[in-house]
């Protein structure tokens, strides 16, 4: 292979780990043909916290590569600080032979894998992390030339791009995970979905919701209700919501009815009160030529579902005793005090100073407003494994 095919080869391979990390390893080795090294290694370096956020070696001994992978391991050289950023330079340029041979550096990172010559290159730097590149040959074996040098710049800023990519798309997993594990604790059901009503993403909440069934089902061919005719309403209601989503400007009279939302209700076998459905659209910026998905977000509310909150959260919200919490969480059931007190096993009157309680610490004073207060706290909360 030649040289030029070599870089071409590298470039592909660098891109192909952007979109698979299990193709680093081959892009490594890839990285250390286009400059005939015989090992290679890719690192990116929480430097701060002094550990491997990404710890590639290409033919280097397992065992050597499992050290430098721990945290606080010496990884790069003191004299590391000194590398122009996206430039690669032999390494040998940076400390004199003499010197390098007597460096920690050398005896403990390079000469366990039988290494001596390298070019290195920093192909990324941020205020806390660094990434850097390295391709090496077995000891007794010549320098590398200028020219190898030059085939190996010529592939740093493809590999700068891919790890700035790779950065972003990390950042999007932990927001992305963030998000949903904030759907999680509402107390709502909530399916994405798209134009033809199959899900694509369900909280924990609608989870819970279908798998029993009564009253909606979700699987591979789309969201159905109990009822043919309710699952052909609802049908309905997600496609005309998908239309509005993506429609441009000047929308009609019911691609407007549909971004306001539709709602309707879901009827339950077990004869339970029917769920109360909410469907909107979600707007998606499409990307380059590529059209907007349709997106939809449905919202389930079941009236016969209690929320109250946990009776600790109340001690340390508002400061209520451990009887008072009690008695708060049997009034969030929104029955009434003398409910609550037999649920409790209570006289009246001694609910009633309970009441009086919890009326003086939450600010509340009639029932209704503290039941609606202690609704917003159960949501609040995480809900039951």
């Amino acid at each position: 292979m030649d040289r030029a095919d070599a870089i071409l080869k590298a470039v592909q391979r660098i891109y192909d780990a952007a979109a698979s990390p299990d193709a680093w390893p081959g892009a490594v080795e890839a990285i250390a043909a286009v400059a005939d090294g015989q090992r290679g290694s890719l690192l990116v370096e929480d430097q701060p916290q002094r550990r491997a956020d990404l710890m590639i070696g290409w033919r280097w001994d397992p065992a050597h590569l499992q050290r430098m992978s721990a945290p606080g391991a010496p990884r790069t050289a003191p004299w590391a600080a000194r590398l122009p950023l996206g430039r690669a330079v032999r390494s040998l340029e940076l400390k004199p032979e003499r010197d390098f041979i007597r460096s920690d550096f050398y005896n403990q990172v390079v000469r366990p894998n039988g290494d001596f010559y390298g070019i290195v290159a920093l192909v990324r730097q941020t205020p806390t992390h660094g990434s850097y590149v390295a391709v090496r040959r077995v000891l007794g074996a010549p320098d590398f030339t200028d020219r190898d040098v030059a085939a190996l710049q010529a592939v740093l800023p493809h590999l700068a791009r891919v790890l700035e990519l790779r950065r972003t798309l990390g950042a999007a997993d932990l927001r992305f995970a963030d998000a949903m594990a904030v759907l999680d604790r509402i107390d709502l059901g909530l399916i994405l979905c798209d134009a033809e009503g199959r899900p694509a993403y369900l909280n924990r909440r609608a989870g819970a919701l279908v798998a029993r069934p009564d009253g909606l089902s979700a699987g591979p061919s789309g969201i159905a209700a109990a009822l043919p005719e309710e699952t052909r309403r609802l049908r309905r209601a997600v496609a005309m919501a998908a239309a509005a989503g993506t429609a441009p400007p000047g929308l009609d009279a019911a691609a407007r009815a549909a971004a306001a939302g539709t709602r309707m209700r879901v009827s339950r076998p077990s004869g339970a009160r029917p769920l109360l459905l909410t469907v909107i659209p979600i707007r998606e910026a499409g990307v380059g030529d590529r059209r907007p998905q349709p997106r939809v977000a449905i919202f389930i509310v079941d009236p016969d579902r209690t929320a109250a909150p946990a009776s600790a959260l109340l001690q340390e919200l508002f400061g209520l005793t451990a009887a008072e919490a009690g008695f708060a969480v049997e009034i969030a059931r929104g029955d009434g005090i003398r409910a609550a007190a037999r649920r409790r096993s209570i006289s009246d009157s001694t609910a009633r100073t309970h009441l009086a309680h919890i009326f003086e610490k939450t600010g509340t004073s009639r029932q209704a407003e503290l039941v609606r207060l202690l609704v917003q706290c159960s949501v609040s909360a995480p809900p039951p494994d």
